[in-house]
């Protein structure tokens, strides 16, 4: 029997134009590269940085597993991706990175560690990026609920594409960062919010990664 070759990992993200932006995301890959050294690992964007997904995947040989590095579903997932990767034979797409309790527990620490002495835990709200798409608002109650069990006090949440993030989030005193990394979300939250407290983006973690390697080794099992 002719064993098959053992699938690429596709990491795509969104991009950005912000470099430090970009450096967390390869740094987080390379985190991956470092706990999987076995694996071929290839790093593309959706957009906003090079190379993309469509330039990135016809270079690929054999079997692949494209992993969104994104943290909730929506259009890229739904949409985007899948019709970028189309008919590519055994080729599968993974679900994206959350809701997961690893990464919303490093949330969790990036907000402890945005903490100064005598702050307390009240007034959290978790805030995401966004999107129209329903599962998204519902993923992210999901991530508020994990992080309320570290937290041990409510975590209201916000989308950056809504109107008002804060509007439903009563007194805030501090934000919880739902996002990957730098870039223009970010500086969009630091833009809006009056919190005496905002967290760093989630990075470069061990945990993440961890994600990472289980959403491509659960997709790759599809493909055997």
């Amino acid at each position: 029997m002719v064993r098959q070759k053992t699938p690429t990992l596709i990491a795509v993200a969104h991009g950005t134009q912000d470099p430090n932006g970009l450096a967390e995301i390869r740094r987080l890959i390379n985190i991956v590269r470092t706990k999987r050294p076995e694996l071929a690992i290839e790093m593309c964007w959706l957009d906003g940085a090079a190379p993309t997904l469509a330039a990135q995947l016809p270079t690929v040989d054999g079997p692949a597993v494209v992993v969104p590095i994104l943290l909730s579903t929506g259009y890229h997932v739904k949409a985007d991706i899948p019709a970028i990767v189309g008919d590519r034979p055994a080729t599968a797409i993974s679900p994206p990175l959350g809701p997961d309790p690893r990464i919303s527990r490093v949330v969790y620490l990036r907000l402890t560690q945005a903490r100064t002495e005598g702050q307390g835990d009240d007034g959290v709200v978790l805030i995401a990026a966004g999107s129209s798409d329903p599962d998204a608002r519902a993923e992210l109650i999901e991530v508020a609920r994990q992080v309320e069990r570290w937290n041990h006090f409510p975590v209201s949440i916000g989308q950056l594409t809504d109107a008002d993030p804060f509007a439903h989030a009563g007194r805030v005193s501090q934000v919880a960062n739902y996002l990957l990394a730098p870039g223009y979300f970010n500086d969009m939250l630091h833009l809006l919010a009056s919190a005496e407290v905002i967290a760093d983006p989630i990075g470069a973690h061990p945990l993440v990664a961890d994600v990472i390697i289980d959403r491509y080794e659960t997709t790759a099992r599809t493909l055997r």
